[in-house]
């Protein structure tokens, strides 16, 4: 597969596109993603694709447009979420919302998380349009609210009450088809599964009293002795079928020793030593996390005065369930963690996501890694995090994340930083060059 270039024209609409849509600051909370939605649909309509605007609630926005084929295969549905992260500005080389253009780079919150998405999908649609692309598919543009909250407001409010408008044989949306070098290979990940999220609530109570006058049964006490076992790697190893396939594919792609470091992390006894000779801090971190449920401290609430010893303490933990355990799981394995004295209350959760590398689908991804980066090793990828795929799915859709953009080799730049980050930025080269496979992919697939 070899993406043909677009017209300079076209990669300065698509920059101009996702240019706008970074100067909308749609921080979740409080979201208000109508203005964003708007704008894709304006840009839209003026080719001739006629979206809908749908909401759960006032200004938690999304929007659906289709492009119509001859139905003779199913639909193919592509999805970005419209809502971004809190950023703090003065920490940021250029404002969040500026969208500025320097040495080659776009700055912008949502740059890559996930505007840059939202943009190319709908310059999809506009240019299959254009050209009067013969689809033997329907073609589906998905932008939702709410990602970044728990998808309530939008992709499961899109699939629970308007099911047909989003029912897909495929999804394409986040995480995958970015750059990430590996010891001088460089891998283009392709998101084929991710962990669920169970949030719960971790409360101890006890009798209140004078703060001068210690007691044994201080809830604050005996909830922060809890949490401090509560370690990352206190819960126990389970490397499940994406993730041995994933460590597979990176050690594939090394040499020794990095290699038979990687394959070792598969191996419970030795996985936490091996572990312990990965240099780098954020993926040691994400690959420990990867091999096992997690649950993370966020949220602490105790007392209101200083000299009153509470009558509870209690903390929210952001809990990842790994393809195969849910919220049940978790709890049981908390338990044993944390001890008799904590209740727990399930606050939320999402279920995990699990797809086969074994598809036509992914088959046809992997081959566009090529056209990407002729250098490119297609890897299948388990992400701890959780994204519109889970709601997505129960409908049925196979959901992989391919939102591609090339880093360049220097400065090298890591993906995995620069999400949620501070000078959150893309490359402009990178994000064209990832429209334009984007476009042949989806037009291979369809026509």
């Amino acid at each position: 597969m070899t993406a043909p270039a677009l017209p300079t024209a076209v990669r300065d609409e698509a920059l101009g596109l996702l240019q706008a849509l970074i100067r909308l600051d749609t921080t979740n909370p409080p979201g208000l993603e109508r203005a964003a939605a708007e704008l894709l649909a304006q840009s839209l309509r003026a080719d001739g694709v006629e979206p809908q605007l749908l909401e759960k609630e006032k200004d938690r926005t999304s929007v659906v447009a289709r492009l119509k084929g001859t139905g003779e295969l199913p639909p193919l549905l592509l999805t970005a979420h419209l809502d971004v992260v809190a950023a703090e500005a003065a920490r940021w080389r250029h404002p969040p919302f500026a969208a500025v253009v320097e040495d080659g780079w776009l700055y912008g919150r949502g740059a890559i998380d996930m505007k840059n998405m939202a943009a190319m999908s709908t310059m999809v649609l506009k240019l299959l349009r254009r050209e009067g692309a013969p689809l033997r598919r329907d073609v589906i543009f998905a932008g939702v609210a709410d990602e970044e909250a728990g998808c309530r407001l939008g992709s499961e409010f899109l699939v629970n009450e308007h099911p047909d408008l989003v029912r897909a044989e495929y999804a394409l949306g986040e995480i995958g088809g970015y750059t990430q070098p590996l010891r001088g290979a460089r891998l283009y990940p392709i998101m084929v599964a991710q962990k669920g999220m169970a949030w719960f609530r971790a409360r101890v109570e006890g009798s209140p009293g004078h703060g001068s006058t210690p007691r044994e049964d201080n809830p604050v006490v005996r909830l922060s002795a809890a949490l401090g076992r509560l370690h990352p790697t206190a819960l126990p190893f389970k490397a499940t079928r994406t993730a041995r396939e994933m460590v597979e594919g990176f050690a594939g792609a090394s040499g020794f020793p990095g290699n038979f470091v990687l394959r070792l992390l598969l191996n419970p006894a030795l996985g936490r030593w091996a572990l312990g000779r990965i240099p780098d801090e954020g993926t040691r971190r994400s690959l420990s996390a990867l091999l096992r449920n997690t649950a993370t401290p966020t949220v602490l609430r105790a007392g209101t005065k200083t000299n009153v010893i509470p009558s509870f303490a209690e903390a929210e933990l952001d809990g990842r369930t790994v393809p195969g355990d849910g919220p049940e799981e978790l709890e049981a394995e908390l338990r044993k963690v944390l001890g008799p004295d904590v209740k727990l209350e399930l606050l939320r959760s999402l279920e995990a996501v699990e797809a086969s590398p074994d598809t036509g689908m992914y088959r046809h991804l992997a081959a566009a890694v090529a056209s990407l980066d002729p250098e490119g090793v297609p890897v299948p990828l388990l992400v701890p995090g959780f994204t519109d795929a889970a709601p997505f799915t129960r409908l049925g859709t196979t959901f992989y994340g391919f939102s591609p953009v090339v880093f360049p080799r220097a400065p090298a730049v890591s993906f995995s930083a620069l999400y949620h980050g501070d000078d959150e930025r893309i490359p402009v080269e990178g994000f064209h060059r990832g429209l334009e496979v984007l476009l042949d992919v989806v037009r291979r697939w369809c026509t």
